[in-house]
């Protein structure tokens, strides 16, 4: 029987599945991608993709190529059973360097993903490739897999991680169970093409009656999502009469669009118990299933992937501890299970079980909206959990008690070239700090020479460049946002440390110019 080798092994060639394995595919890490299908999932599934999505599309280089594929910045208008306006949530600014909330297709997404792992020389996928068992050797994982003519063959890996979705074999083999709950209501999607109107917000139609959501996309596709009842037969809903009179109560122009596709699902708001056992990981809905009320289900996932490829590749390229990857679920999970609270309240407002219940939501949040600090809570998606964590892979200090996602602010170079942030910090650890002696001399002492590190010196917004010089292997540029002074100065710090997620990891103060250098990134009960 043929035994394959390789250094991570991921089960599942979803957005999820193909996003990790591009990201440890840019840190050199050997990765196979396994997967039962005999091509990508071509499915419009997911419909929404947020800034720090983008962001680590970014990270491997292809968030300019995405960008021209979607609908950037759109926002959320929400109307009453009358069709008269109740709110809205339209997110102004781009903290992490993209729009808030953005319209994609996901096989868009996918095929992108996997044109660009083609190109890697160290990662490949299997499709027609089925896994059957998994057997845990102690120091690596074999997984027992059947080709679509039944030829059994072996896979060696280092690390296992399953993104095989809500269904997930992987999970089920590791006998980890989905806490939470799977809720009755189930949703009919119709999906439309030749959209003639330009709008291109999402309508949110609170209608005890039938809530309904209509969702313009890219290249003129438009998506409607109806409640269905208790007594709603599948085999009625699914009827073109039927569905076409619902979008014609809403817009009746949308009714006489050609039919795409036509879908009914249910939702879950559940968390897998534990997301890692031995060596074979959980990521995407595999770990968490999301109810689609907020458009976070495939985000988190993404999150996921930006969270844990850096960690196997600290493990396996880098000499870093194999305790680093507990920290993957530590960090993780909290924040997962924020997006899943928040989309349920979210899905709470837009189904009023009543029209008594709908009369007192709605008149309260018309009521809210009046008062101005309220309503740019709610129009700017202040309510949104923020990406941070207080127990994970960071030095805990007095004012760096959390690791949080850096903002990206645009910067400028001595050339006048502006561009993000994270061009100039590469895809591994980073340092950013303000351009002094202290500073540039600082980097033999505090920084492991087995990690991939990029510097950068800022100057403040009122600075000029001068003829200040600069090591080699330091990029200078203005901040000329403030943003990025505003962390430091909240930190009091001088410099700051940024894990490869671009999440913060340690606060350099003046005091801390004078430590010797460490040989690891070390946890939080290592080094303070």
């Amino acid at each position: 029987m043929e035994t394959i080798q390789t250094e991570v092994l991921i089960i599942g060639a979803g957005p999820v599945g193909l996003m990790l394995a591009n990201m440890l595919a840019s840190y050199g890490v050997e990765t196979l991608v396994l997967e039962k299908n005999a091509t990508y999932e071509i499915e419009p599934r997911a419909v929404s993709i947020d800034d720090e999505s983008l962001r680590s599309l970014q990270h491997i280089g292809l968030a300019k190529k995405f960008s021209e594929q979607i609908v950037l910045g759109y926002g959320v208008k929400y109307y009453d059973r009358n069709n008269k306006p109740l709110a809205e949530i339209m997110p102004a600014g781009q903290e992490y360097g993209y729009p808030k909330r953005n319209a994609f297709r996901q096989p868009d997404l996918v095929k992108l993903l996997v044109e660009h792992l083609a190109t890697q020389k160290n990662a490949s996928i299997l499709f027609n490739h089925q896994l059957n068992t998994i057997e845990d050797l102690g120091s690596s994982v074999v997984c027992h897999v059947e080709n679509a003519t039944q030829d059994a063959l072996k896979i060696q890996a280092k690390w296992v991680v399953g993104c095989d979705g809500g269904r997930s074999l992987v999970r089920d083999l590791l006998n980890v169970v989905l806490d939470g709950q799977t809720y009755p209501q189930k949703w009919l999607i119709v999906d439309l093409a030749g959209r003639k109107s330009s709008l291109r917000h999402t309508n949110t139609y609170c209608d005890p009656e039938r809530p309904a959501i209509r969702l313009p996309g890219p290249d003129k596709t438009l998506r409607y999502e109806f409640m269905l009842h208790p007594d709603d037969s599948d085999q009625d809903v699914l009827r073109e009469d039927v569905f076409r009179n619902w979008i014609r109560a809403r817009v009746p122009e949308d009714s006489r669009l050609p039919l795409v596709r036509k879908a009914i699902y249910g939702f879950h708001a559940r968390i897998a118990s534990s997301w890692k056992k031995n060596r074979v990981l959980l990521a995407g809905d595999a770990a968490h299933l999301t109810p689609p009320f907020a458009g976070q289900g495939l985000n988190s996932g993404i999150r996921d992937a930006s969270n844990l490829a850096w960690k196997l590749a600290a493990v396996l390229k880098w000499q870093q501890p194999e305790s680093l990857i507990d920290s993957y679920e530590s960090e993780r999970k909290p924040h997962a299970a924020a997006l899943i609270k928040m989309a349920l309240q979210i899905g709470a407002f837009m189904q009023p079980k009543s029209r008594l219940s709908a009369f007192f939501m709605q008149n309260g949040l018309r009521a809210a909206c009046q008062i101005p600090a309220c309503k740019d809570y709610i129009l700017q998606l202040k309510f949104k959990p923020k990406p941070h964590f207080e127990n994970g892979w960071f030095i805990n200090q007095a004012k760096h008690q959390f690791a949080q996602l850096i903002p990206q602010p645009q910067v400028i170079d001595k050339q006048g070239q502006t561009q993000l942030l994270d061009e100039y910090l590469g895809n591994g650890f980073a340092m950013i700090g303000w351009a002094t002696e202290e500073f540039f001399n600082s980097i033999e002492k505090l920084v492991p020479k087995n990690l991939p590190f990029k510097f950068v010196a800022l100057l403040s917004k009122d600075e000029d460049f001068m003829d200040i010089q600069v090591p080699k292997n330091f990029s200078l540029v203005r901040d000329f946002t403030g943003s990025l002074g505003n962390i430091l100065n909240q930190l009091n710090a001088e410099a700051l440390i940024i894990r490869p997620d671009r999440y913060s990891y340690q606060a350099i103060c003046a005091t801390d110019f004078i430590f010797d250098r460490p040989q690891t990134i070390s946890q939080p009960a290592l080094a303070v």
